[in-house]
């Protein structure tokens, strides 16, 4: 089952790409996990995380996690699937289960900032998320969780990228490296 107009769309992408194929284009298509890392200019959900956690306003984590994937590990991934990628194919370019919590200490390790000590349980994020997704539209900021992305964080978004290792070569970082970078980065850009 599909859930949320995002994920929606790129189902429904993927299998038109899919059924082309068959008509003869020479496509390869690619499935990202949770994408992190440097040169963030929007506001994804992990920048965020990361500069409100460095700010000192993050006071408490959620439940959940995902398997989160540098973006460089992202492009290269791409790149390989353009050279090696079989027609008609699809290459999940992952990395690894991380708990959120798993997240903010790795956070905490680098920068040497307070440890998040409380997490909140997911019965009173699910109830405050519609508030807090209106709360934070009214001041024009990303919302810090939304229902949508609880939903993903409690799915089971354990994925295996042994294929694309396999038949592209590809290959990750570990989410310490993404974090670190992400941290320099967002220093340079002044945003933290």
């Amino acid at each position: 089952m599909v859930v949320g107009q995002y994920a929606k769309t790129k189902a429904q992408a993927t299998a038109d790409v899919l059924a082309a194929t068959k008509e003869g284009l020479n496509a390869v298509i690619v499935h990202p996990s949770g994408i992190v890392g440097p040169y963030d200019y929007g506001k994804g959900h992990l920048t965020n995380l990361v500069t409100e956690y460095y700010q000192g306003k993050l006071t408490a984590g959620i439940v959940g996690g995902y398997d989160f994937v540098d973006v460089r590990d992202v492009a290269q991934g791409i790149l390989l699937a353009c050279e090696k990628g079989r027609r008609g194919e699809c290459y999940l370019l992952s990395n690894h289960f991380y708990t959120i919590k798993e997240v903010l200490n790795l956070l905490q390790q680098i920068s040497g900032r307070q440890k998040i000590k409380t997490y909140l349980p997911l019965f009173i994020l699910k109830t405050t998320a519609p508030l807090a997704e209106y709360y934070y539209k009214l001041r024009k900021q990303t919302p810090l969780y939304t229902p949508y992305s609880l939903y993903t964080l409690t799915s089971n978004a354990n994925f295996s990228h042994e294929k694309a290792t396999r038949e592209l070569g590809y290959q990750t970082r570990r989410l310490e490296l993404s974090l670190r970078d992400t941290i320099d980065w967002l220093k340079e850009q002044k945003r933290i």
